[in-house]
């Protein structure tokens, strides 16, 4: 299935959703900035991250993500597996909050 990943996801009312600017918390520089909310975004953000009940994740399972990562930096249609859909899916559902989770599976898994 191809997913159009330069989608911007937008907030409850419909405006488009930004990030918020990151702090480190050790030296106080700005590490991030406010950035459009892509479903891109999301998702290589989830893909990346490693959550507390994954601390002994193997490390095929992390190039497995890696490169559904990369996949989607790479191209801004690309062709998704279903299995790549799950996966997707599965670990927005752990990063984020309902209304990216909400607008995220309506986009991976149209009715």
């Amino acid at each position: 299935m191809k997913i159009n990943v330069t989608q911007q996801l937008t907030e409850l009312d419909g405006t488009p959703m930004v990030t918020g600017k990151q702090i480190c918390q050790m030296c106080g520089q700005v590490v991030s900035k406010k950035e459009p909310m892509t479903v891109r975004l999301a998702a290589t953000r989830a893909l990346t991250a490693i959550f507390r009940d994954e601390q002994s994740l193997p490390g095929d399972q992390k190039i497995t993500r890696f490169h559904l990562a990369l996949k989607l930096t790479d191209e801004d249609e690309p062709d998704l597996q279903a299995e790549d859909i799950v996966t997707i899916k599965k670990l927005v559902g752990k990063m984020y909050g309902p209304v990216i989770v909400g607008r995220m599976w309506a986009i991976l898994d149209p009715v």
